[in-house]
């Protein structure tokens, strides 16, 4: 029988690494962090030499946290950022840092697989490619680092490299594979004449095989080197990982129909499973079997939380500060109280939060965040507070498409870091409509990897399973009807802000980039 289980999650800032016990307590944690590297506009880079140092370092010190012997430790979970690729020479050494999720300088290419009439476009809902996406990218290197592409022996994503680090062995998981990357287990696998029309149907030589379930054994368990550099225990069961947002999915207990799930942090990831096929402009997918035989429909936006962190490190004064301090309380704590005085819609400032350009409804790596209504009567708590509506109005957006389509949802299941203010956690049901339940663990998402662990090693019989015995809700927060409907008017105004000013944008853009 199963004693404990790790669950190891691949974040956008830092890997945390958890062990649990098989009911979804935490023993002990770690988080261990690296840097991101923004050469140019829109880049987004990592390093995998700082990936492998967290890796190890988080592992060592969340068992050391927990008191566990490693010899306790039955099995081992694990995700990491979508579309997150990495590229690697056949020594499995880099040929270039990781291109990461939030990336969107293939904004061209996109726009080239946008242009393609075949089936696998369904995924995009017939509508605009993300450059965030896997053949994006993988297409943006072939034809701008030509040389990058041709010595790299392994194409592959976060995921994947992180199989390969903690067993030896390369696969590919099936949500990696399938979300954001066209591939369909229903209908053949990879689309491989697709591929071929984008110019990249070379790089099969170059993914791992075989494409694996969420939870399959990896053969062997943890390698003897990676045992020698954590502690852990070589040959302990491995359970193939899965992207970061679907582990997270997990370990909220939301990838069955009814709920959407929400994973709130740098960057904002809805989705919801339903028992049929569905397609739809704006929003991704629905892919097939990524955790449970269903279909899963995604949306979400690229910069977020990144945006509120960006606006206090940019623009919060000294005096905000030293009042934060005299109160007791962080500057975001101070700020939450402030901005909960303020009426909703924040006295006309409307944020569009495309920091980092919009991953849906608008799928638009060329937008860029706006500002609107100020005035020399608002503070910065005013924008501080416009910016979560806007995010919220951004995640309302989307969910839009799937009210409008009749599919049942009921609730709202929401995890990280946005849920830790009230605040914020009460705008987005208000301006949803939606009653959104938090799980009382922090740590959904290492949580969800434990789960894969603990399906892995037959602790349970399945994840539905697994999830009812693991993930324990606490709050609830209900929404404010009357100011759903107040905030229905201002959402219309900010999906109008996008439209009325993306022209604009193109060409402000265009013209800068030609100076």
């Amino acid at each position: 029988m199963a004693k404990f289980l790790l669950g190891i999650d691949g974040g956008t800032e830092c890997i945390k690494s958890g062990v649990f016990d098989t009911k979804g307590n935490i023993m002990g944690i770690s988080a261990s962090y690296y840097k991101t590297y923004y050469e140019h506009p829109g880049w987004a880079e990592q390093k995998i030499e700082e990936w492998r140092e967290a890796l190890i370092e988080s592992i060592k010190e969340a068992i050391k946290i927990s008191g566990v012997r490693p010899e306790d430790i039955s099995g081992i979970g694990y995700d990491a950022t979508c579309c997150t690729v990495v590229f690697l020479d056949e020594k499995n050494n880099t040929t270039r840092d990781a291109i990461i999720w939030m990336d969107v300088r293939a904004a061209e290419e996109s726009r080239f697989i946008e242009s393609l009439d075949m089936p696998p476009r369904k995924f995009n809902g017939w509508g605009p490619v993300s450059a965030e996406w896997f053949p994006c990218k993988s297409l943006w290197v072939k034809k701008n680092q030509p040389g990058v592409y041709e010595r790299s022996k392994i194409i592959a994503q976060y995921t994947d490299w992180m199989t390969y680090e903690i067993t030896g062995i390369w696969t590919t998981g099936i949500s990696t594979a399938a979300i954001r990357g066209y591939y369909d287990n229903r209908n053949g696998g990879w689309p491989v004449d697709f591929y071929d029309k984008i110019g990249i149907g070379d790089i099969f030589e170059k993914i791992p095989k075989p494409v694996l379930r969420l939870g399959t054994p990896i053969t062997g368990g943890v390698s003897k080197e990676f045992a020698s550099k954590t502690g852990l225990i070589a040959g302990t069961l491995v359970g193939q990982g899965a992207v970061d947002a679907t582990a997270a999915s997990i370990g909220a207990n939301a990838f069955t129909s009814g709920r959407i799930f929400a994973a709130m942090g740098s960057s904002n990831w809805i989705q919801t499973n339903i028992d049929k096929e569905f397609h739809a402009k704006g929003l991704f997918g629905s892919y097939p079997d990524v955790v449970v035989d269903n279909f899963t429909v995604e949306g979400g936006q690229v910069s977020s939380g990144a945006v509120l962190k960006w606006f206090k490190a940019n623009f919060i004064n000294c005096q905000i500060e030293e009042e934060a301090k005299k109160r007791g309380l962080s500057v975001y704590q101070y700020l939450d109280e402030e901005a909960e005085k303020l009426p909703i819609g924040s006295e006309g400032v409307i944020v569009l939060e495309h920091w980092q350009g919009n991953r849906t409804p608008f799928t638009d790596p060329r937008s860029r965040g706006v500002i609107r209504g100020l005035s020399l009567n608002h503070t910065p708590v005013h924008v501080y507070k416009a910016i979560m509506e806007g995010i919220a109005y951004g995640t309302e957006a989307s969910l839009r498409i799937i009210k409008e389509n009749n599919f049942n949802i009921v609730e709202m299941i929401g995890v990280g870091g946005h849920m830790n203010s009230n605040l914020w956690a009460q705008i987005y049901a208000d301006v949803t409509g939606l009653p959104i339940k938090k799980t009382t663990t922090p740590e959904a998402t290492a949580l969800g990897s434990a789960i894969i662990a603990a399906v892995a090693c037959g602790v349970y019989g399945g994840f539905v399973e697994a999830a009812d015995n693991m993930v324990v809700f606490g709050d609830e927060v209900k929404p404010n009807m009357e100011n759903y409907k107040k905030y229905k008017f201002i959402v219309d105004e900010y999906i109008k802000t996008y439209y009325a000013l993306r022209e604009s944008q193109y060409a402000v853009s265009d013209y800068i980039k030609d100076l």
